[in-house]
């Protein structure tokens, strides 16, 4: 493999997916329910994602975001060549991207390389090598602004110790075979399920590896591809992130999975006084990793956080509107857990959800209303539990949808990587909205010929998306 890749696989492009959980306004409100400041994320704010892949996520996120300025760096020239494609097709004049290194923007002068209100790490600190770690904290110390968030997912121990053989086993089955890269990588699953079947002692010893395998064989090659096949992949105890941030003044505020930082929701009843009592924040959730048994962690850090008085929070969380984003009527209030799944109080969410289906409205409003009344807590998780399971989303400073369409109607017909797209952007949201083949072909006729396709049609205009 060329040195140039620092031992990253190379051989197959990353897919072209947007990630909810980086929309601007979905980071912010993690932090503000943990009692955080969040930035500002008014006209001028910007928004840096570095390992930015084919860049169909941070296109999304400029057209729904139209008022915030986007920048993605990734190494892979290929994959930037489809991003400014992209882009450029879209018509998007507050996006750009670099096929760099780390290193390389690291040199960069300062005039080439301001500072960013949001820096996003996605699938980045888990699959390369140490060097460029160290490189990406003095990255961060250079371009995250004061109060500013970076969010960064990474393979979680102690959950990923026992994937840490399998995902060797593949990287050998496929660095020994003779085929495609991206065929090899699912016949080397295969092989991992015939190891199951036949009742290898290592994979007995732990039957959840079954499970983990016909998971994986669901995913797209591509996503496996990147997953195992990287020389550097490494899984990380969050004690050992959060140290390894520090020295670029980052502290951890918020998981972006908004059910995981709640301890009622994360850990066994027996074991929650454990976790409430802990005093040192970084092993409280080492603690709820155990608990949790958390394999994969999506953790939101602030650049010299300010920690808000409940009063501040409340009024900040007051003026914070919030949209549905599906029909009332048709929603499940069910909800899959670190430790299980929670059935919501139906006399909370579903009240939540039709105050909503009128329209968005603001947090105060919401506590307003007569079915909340003496109920604030429970309203608060709801709407927690809601936006963290994409049903609801907070509304940014300023909801316009004029890009977010004409982007929409341009990728109808696929993406520049050859792609079907997942999500949709929602200017209303300042995120995406998802999206199946079949609503895409109905977009495409302009007419709503299957069942039900009026009401999506529906929705994605109220989204601020069609």
């Amino acid at each position: 493999m060329a040195a140039w890749t620092d031992g990253y696989f190379t051989g197959i492009p990353y897919t072209s997916r947007f990630y909810p959980e980086l929309a601007p306004g979905y980071l912010a409100f993690s932090c503000l329910r943990q009692g955080w400041r969040p930035p500002a994320l008014g006209a001028g704010s910007a928004y840096l994602e570095l390992g930015c892949g084919q860049g169909f996520g941070l296109n999304l996120l400029a057209a729904a975001n139209p008022h915030m300025s986007f920048r993605g760096v990734d190494f892979h020239a290929g994959q930037i060549a489809n991003a400014r494609a992209l882009a450029a097709a879209a018509g998007l004049a507050n996006v750009s991207f670099d096929d760099l290194s780390f290193e390389q923007v690291l040199a960069l002068p300062p005039e080439d390389l301001p500072r960013f209100d949001i820096v996003a790490l996605h699938g980045v600190w888990s699959w390369v090598s140490p060097e460029n770690r160290a490189i990406l904290v003095r990255l961060l110390d250079r371009v995250v602004t004061r109060g500013g968030m970076v969010f960064v997912s990474y393979n979680c121990l102690p959950t990923w110790a026992p994937l840490v053989p399998l995902q060797r086993f593949v990287r050998d089955y496929v660095g020994q075979a003779a085929g495609d890269p991206e065929v090899e990588v699912v016949n080397a699953l295969r092989a991992a399920l015939e190891l199951c079947d036949g009742k290898a002692a290592y994979f007995e010893a732990l039957p959840f590896l079954r499970r983990r395998i016909e998971q994986d064989l669901a995913q797209p090659a591509a996503y496996l591809a990147h997953e195992y096949l990287n020389a550097q992949s490494q899984p990380f105890f969050h004690a050992d992130v959060a140290a390894a941030l520090a020295p670029a003044g980052l502290t951890f505020a918020a998981s972006a999975n908004l059910a995981e930082d709640n301890v009622r929701l994360s850990a066994p009843p027996a074991l929650r006084p454990t976790v409430e009592t802990a005093t040192d924040p970084i092993w409280r959730e080492t603690l709820l990793d155990y608990a949790g048994n958390r394999a994969f962690r999506r953790d939101v850090f602030l650049r010299a956080g300010e920690r808000l008085a409940d009063s501040d929070r409340d009024a900040l969380l007051g003026e914070m509107r919030f949209a549905l984003l599906a029909r009332p009527e048709g929603l499940s209030f069910e909800y899959p857990l670190p430790i299980g799944r929670m059935k919501g109080e139906e006399a909370v969410y579903r009240p939540l959800a039709e105050a909503l289906g009128e329209g968005p409205k603001s947090y105060a409003e919401l506590t307003a209303l007569p079915a909340f009344a003496g109920r604030e807590a429970r309203l608060f998780q709801a709407l927690s539990m809601m936006v963290g399971a994409r049903q609801a989303h907070p509304l940014p400073v300023e909801g316009r949808a004029e890009a977010a369409t004409t982007f929409n109607r341009m990728i109808l017909g696929g993406l520049p990587s050859g792609e079907v797209p997942n999500y949709l952007a929602a200017g209303l949201i300042g995120a995406g909205v998802r999206v199946t083949p079949a609503d895409l072909a109905m977009l495409a006729r302009r007419e709503p010929a299957l069942e039900g396709s009026s009401e999506k049609l529906s929705l994605f205009q109220r989204l601020g998306a069609f």
